[in-house]
């Protein structure tokens, strides 16, 4: 369980406790034999089923970090991996594989429930290795028919809402979103996949369906 120390040096103050304790139950959880079934996991706790490729990690909710620009969900795996979600969207991913995007903001970032057809927003990202700061890209995001070729697992594709975020002029692939809108004003990320580079993507999925965590 060496690895989970280092996580913890990117906490601090009340957050701490809480957070040691979600990678702790993230960590049993992995190299616990068997499916990862409700009963293993901690109700208190909040977790994400993260696959990329033929890896499969969960991680559990560290602490809610409140920004200046919206509140962030901070997920930690054992391994290591640490996930920044924004309503949704990565705000930041330290990956054990693959490109790290360390910060991200948006500006003019539409509400899932005021998309309509399309909308743009900008992004602006931090990415490593190769230290590449300040990349600015606009985004056109729209909604679409529920896919059929998902890592969704205990849940119908076509009782959400789904959305495909792509860069304006860019050649990766793009990013999906399913949300549910229980009600006006009310909505969650539920699922979505993401590439953080060309070469490296991933899907995540609240495990199980939770109502912690703001994303």
């Amino acid at each position: 369980m060496t690895a989970l120390f280092g996580v913890f040096t990117l906490l601090g103050g009340c957050a701490v406790e809480s957070a040691s304790q979600a990678v702790v139950d993230a960590y049993r959880l992995i190299h616990s034999e068997g499916s990862a079934a409700q009963h293993e996991l901690n109700p208190k706790l909040s977790y994400l089923r993260v696959q990329t490729g033929g890896r499969e990690v969960f991680m559990a909710l560290g602490y809610i970090d409140a920004t200046p620009d919206g509140p962030v969900d901070v997920w930690y795996s054992a391994e290591a991996d640490v996930l920044r979600l924004r309503d949704g969207r990565v705000a930041g991913a330290i990956m054990k594989t693959g490109t790290n995007w360390l910060t991200v903001s948006f500006s003019d970032l539409p509400r899932w429930d005021a998309v309509g057809h399309q909308a743009q927003f900008e992004r602006i990202r931090d990415v490593s290795p190769g230290y590449r700061y300040g990349i600015h890209e606009k985004m056109l995001i729209r909604l679409i028919e529920p896919p059929t070729d998902t890592q969704l697992k205990n849940i119908s594709a076509s009782s959400l809402v789904w959305f495909e975020e792509t860069v304006q002029g860019g050649s990766d692939r793009p990013a999906r979103y399913a949300v549910r809108l229980a009600s006006p004003g009310t909505q969650r990320v539920i699922y979505a996949e993401q590439c953080l580079s060309s070469e490296y993507c991933f899907s995540w999925q609240d495990w199980p369906n939770s109502s912690k965590g703001t994303h």
